[in-house]
């Protein structure tokens, strides 16, 4: 398999995208230097095809089409080791996790599609339950990726369980809770969430 060269221009350099990354995150991507210690000490980085150093550099370089073709940003657990062992303090959590809300953003071409079906359709449980609803959560994934039958035979043993719920109560508190969605989304249109 041949490599595919990287041919770096101000046509294919977008470093607009860039500057919104840094934005949302409230890191530089221009402080990395390639150490390498973020890669070195990731539990997720054997899954992932471009380690997070190399994210880092691909958006320095402001290929972020590159990196949100990916699924490196969708293993990323989250767990900060990245931002723990730079000794730049660049906050490569950070930086991912704002990867991940402009992919979702843009539907962008992620892979990933599932993953974030997954977190809308939580998201969708908590807005209209006010707590998460497990049943209707598997049932309306299942049906919206296409894999009907995926949990078919976990469901009945986890009913007999009882892990899971047949039928779900909203929460008593859903007004709250609607006031903090309404709430996030102000913010959003203001600029002051991401």
């Amino acid at each position: 398999m041949k490599n595919s060269k990287m041919h770096l221009s101000t046509e294919t350099m977008n470093l607009g995208f860039v500057r919104k990354v840094e934005a949302l995150s409230g890191s530089s991507v221009r402080r990395c230097f390639q150490c390498g210690k973020c890669s070195a000490g990731c539990p997720m980085r054997t899954f992932m095809e471009h380690p997070p150093n190399r994210i880092v550099r691909l958006l320095q370089l402001g290929q972020y089409e590159r990196v949100l073709a990916g699924r490196s940003i969708w293993y990323c657990a989250s767990c900060e080791t990245c931002s723990t062992r730079c000794p730049n303090k660049v906050d490569l959590a950070a930086i991912m996790d704002a990867l991940r809300k402009l992919s979702w953003d843009a539907d962008g071409p992620s892979k990933e599609s599932l993953v974030q079906l997954a977190n809308r359709l939580f998201i969708e449980n908590i807005k209209t339950y006010g707590r998460q609803y497990e049943m209707r959560l598997a049932a309306a994934f299942n049906l919206r990726s296409g894999k009907l039958l995926k949990d078919f035979m976990l469901g009945p043993k986890l009913l007999t369980k009882g892990k899971l719920k047949m039928f779900h109560q909203k929460n008593r508190n859903i007004s709250e809770i609607e006031r903090i969605f309404s709430r996030i989304e102000e913010m959003r249109k203001k600029g002051e969430a991401p």
